[in-house]
């Protein structure tokens, strides 16, 4: 079964520019060139629904979990499960994973509808980098990936100590600011629907009849979590 598109191959050669700038982010030589590319292609940027990057993107994310909560777990055998469940969804929030893609030049590699203003600004390049993490699956094992997701994206990018100093529950913060303030907040579900075989949620924040906020994830947790963050900044709500 073939795994990457015909018109993927063609395009993709060792003498590309995209597989040179590719090597150097990866710190290692590809085998299965196509499959970095198929990483990199934003569904916006094809007419077929298979030719993207999404299934590699489920792929990663459970893998990147899978390895953030190897290393979490080794590096603090003393700390409980409600830490390291804490801590492993900070590392891979959409947010942080999408800081981190542009900080590596993803977005610069990646195929998607530069007309699309608001694709320029979303969190696809995050879902990318998982995109990319899953290709290095398939491609190198999961040794390899592991040791890439360490000295790529943990060691340059990841402070434990502050990501500890970081609020715990954004979500207690802006009930509590409510509180005092005399205003009612609600937490609400805007959708519900099942995507790539996964649910995915949609949450907004309502403050007294407006709905402030809003951010989709695949829990209702990490939804919730995102969109009181981006409650706060409109707020201007003080640290």
């Amino acid at each position: 079964m073939r795994l990457v598109p015909d018109f993927i191959v063609q395009f993709f050669t060792k003498e590309s520019t995209l597989y040179k700038e590719l090597q150097t982010m990866l710190g290692f030589t590809p085998s299965n060139l196509a499959l970095y590319e198929l990483a990199l292609c934003h569904r916006s940027n094809s007419n077929n629904s298979t030719e993207n990057n999404e299934r590699l993107e489920f792929l990663g994310d459970a893998i990147l979990g899978a390895i953030i909560g190897e290393h979490l777990f080794v590096k603090y055998p003393t700390r409980p499960e409600g830490y390291l469940t804490d801590m492993r969804s900070k590392i891979v929030n959409r947010k942080t994973l999408n800081q981190i893609a542009l900080k590596i030049g993803l977005k610069e590699l990646m195929k998607f509808n530069e007309q699309d203003y608001y694709l320029r600004d979303s969190l696809i390049f995050g879902n990318a980098l998982e995109a990319l993490i899953g290709a290095i699956y398939i491609d190198k094992g999961y040794a390899k990936t592991r040791t890439f997701v360490r000295k790529r994206i943990m060691i340059p990018f990841v402070d434990i100590e502050l990501l500890e100093s970081l609020e715990v529950n954004t979500k207690n913060k802006l009930i509590g600011w409510a509180s005092k303030q005399g205003k009612k907040i609600d937490f609400i579900l805007i959708e519900e629907k099942l995507e790539r075989g996964r649910k995915k949620f949609t949450i907004g924040v309502k403050l007294e009849e407006e709905i402030i906020a809003t951010s989709t994830a695949y829990n209702k947790k990490e939804a919730s979590k995102i969109a009181a963050d981006e409650a706060i900044k409109r707020l201007e709500i003080a640290p």
